[in-house]
């Protein structure tokens, strides 16, 4: 029922996948390029791993910021030029992304049994795409 109503009204589903860490993850396409994304409402802004700059296709800035993450730690972060966001070649959004190391964050993921992930969604993109998270049915709708 939530389906036929979201797609009434000019949102699209997009599958998520539950982790063995109980993440929710899925996949998207930055730039034409497939990547295995994480699902966090908590985290202020989208983030991709630093070593997938090339393979995503991103330019990155010169200059690196201060970011603050659940920790007390600070993380080097470089911010990027908007990217084109699709879903299965269905365009999305522009979307400027954090280029982040995420070793610690896939090395934990990885201790617990589940795959390596090759970004965040953060708010910023939760926010521009209202979305909705059916943790039920497993599915994250977007107006776009």
């Amino acid at each position: 029922m939530l389906n036929k109503f979201l797609d009434t009204a000019g949102y699209i589903s997009i599958r998520l996948k539950k982790t063995k860490s109980q993440h929710l993850v899925t996949k998207l396409e930055v730039n034409g390029f497939e990547g295995l994304f994480l699902l966090d409402t908590g985290a202020s802004n989208s983030c991709i791993r630093l070593d997938k700059e090339n393979d995503f296709l991103l330019i990155g800035k010169k200059s690196t910021l201060q970011l603050s993450g659940a920790g007390s730690e600070k993380l080097e972060a470089k911010p990027t030029a908007r990217s084109n966001i699709s879903c299965k070649g269905s365009f999305i959004l522009k979307l400027k992304f954090f280029l982040l190391d995420m070793h610690a964050i896939n090395s934990s993921l990885s201790d617990q049994g589940s795959e390596t992930i090759d970004g965040i969604i953060g708010a910023d993109f939760l926010k521009r795409t209202s979305a909705i998270i059916d943790y039920k049915s497993k599915k994250l709708f977007l107006k776009v």
